[in-house]
């Protein structure tokens, strides 16, 4: 009896060492993948980081672009040199009944429309 017991014993042991193998093996490929997607993880974060860095630097120069188009001085000397407009004097102001005595509205025939 003591012979089958030693036997069985042993095979157990055996089994239990390439149960153990195969749980390392499975570990170790484990962190391969895991750590392989964290590297690929780590250099898509790097690349967006970039291009939001490169957004954000267009962002201050479309900015600055906008500020420059916009401003006054640049907007009244576009004015003397191209419009020639003047501020609205008083007498120039006029009320809705006046407009339409001064501009009748008129149909596509071309007949006077009553308001």
């Amino acid at each position: 009896m003591s012979a089958s017991y030693a036997t069985t014993g042993r095979a157990a042991r055996r089994m239990s060492w390439f149960l153990l193998f195969l749980v390392g093996v499975a570990l170790t490929v484990t962190l391969y993948f895991v750590k392989t997607h964290a590297q690929s993880a780590k250099r898509e974060v790097r690349q967006l980081t970039q291009s939001i860095a490169a957004e954000e630097a267009v962002i201050r120069v479309l900015r600055a672009e906008l500020a420059y188009l916009q401003s006054p001085t640049r907007l009244s000397e576009l004015n003397d040199e191209h419009l020639k407009l003047a501020p609205i004097t008083p007498e120039q102001e006029r009320e809705a009944a006046d407009i339409i005595a001064m501009f009748p509205l008129v149909s596509e025939l071309g007949e006077e429309v009553a308001p």
